[in-house]
């Protein structure tokens, strides 16, 4: 089955959706975290937002661009930041300790 525009920006938009609430959930653990742990995920904090707005334009261009000239192009982009972002956010849960109820 072949993937058309429609559920390709379907797929996209699920996407950034995604990426939208794994940023939220960062942004709680930098409120709680200690000075030294708020300083490295506020950087990757900033890296998301980055990658996420990555993601956006890409997103845009799908509207602007024949679906031959989309499929390739942004398929192969997309992965890239996907990627990116699954590496960062692995990185945050790997270095933030589990909070503790007290």
């Amino acid at each position: 089955m072949e993937t058309t525009r429609e559920s390709y920006q379907r797929k996209m938009e699920a996407q950034l959706k995604e990426w939208g609430t794994r940023l939220e959930a960062l942004q709680a653990k930098i409120e709680k975290a200690g000075a030294e742990q708020k300083k490295q995920l506020m950087a990757e904090l900033e890296e998301l937002k980055k990658l996420q707005v990555t993601g956006r334009e890409h997103f845009s261009r799908v509207a602007t661009q024949t679906w031959d000239e989309v499929k390739t192009e942004l398929t192969e982009s997309w992965n890239k930041v996907s990627g990116a972002v699954d590496a960062i956010w692995a990185r945050v849960h790997k270095t933030t300790p589990p909070t503790t109820k007290e």
